[in-house]
């Protein structure tokens, strides 16, 4: 039985990924970042959007990427967890898609087990792969990646 279902698609280097559309509750950019002391690794500061402080998640760094300089070309997609809303830095947003659950497979078991661990299964699309993140994952393992 095909189950369809709606991701919110963005790319981090040259990797597509989605969540799905109901994890998202708003995209935003140029977002002014406050860096944190002794913040865990992935933890690339704090956001003020309209007087509520959001942690802003650096994927690159979450996801075990090279790391680059953000800038006001970055996108931060906002999702609620545990009542608590985070910003998940990317390099760019792309479409809403709605995916039946035929094309959606398991991780590849040769991913490195941290990255593994974050992505439910990918979607094999026409002319790429798009892995679908698990908002709880990246953010509970969050304390695990201090430097």
């Amino acid at each position: 039985m095909n189950i369809s279902k709606t991701y919110s698609t963005f790319h981090i280097e040259d990797f597509y990924f989605g969540i799905l559309t109901t994890d998202v509750t708003e995209l935003t950019k140029e977002n002014e970042v406050t860096t944190v002391p002794l913040a865990p690794a992935s933890v690339h500061g704090l956001i003020n959007l309209r007087g509520r402080i959001v942690t802003a998640i650096n994927m690159r760094q979450r996801l075990g990427m090279t790391q680059s300089q953000y800038s006001d070309k970055n996108i931060t997609v906002f999702l609620s967890h545990k009542g608590d809303l985070f910003g998940l830095l990317v390099d760019g947003v792309s479409d809403i898609l709605e995916l039946d659950s035929e094309s959606f497979e398991p991780p590849p078991s040769n991913m490195a087990h941290s990255s593994q661990d974050m992505i439910l299964g990918v979607h094999k699309l026409a002319d790429k792969l798009l892995f679908i993140l698990d908002p709880a994952k990246i953010i509970d393992g969050i304390e695990l990646t201090h430097d």
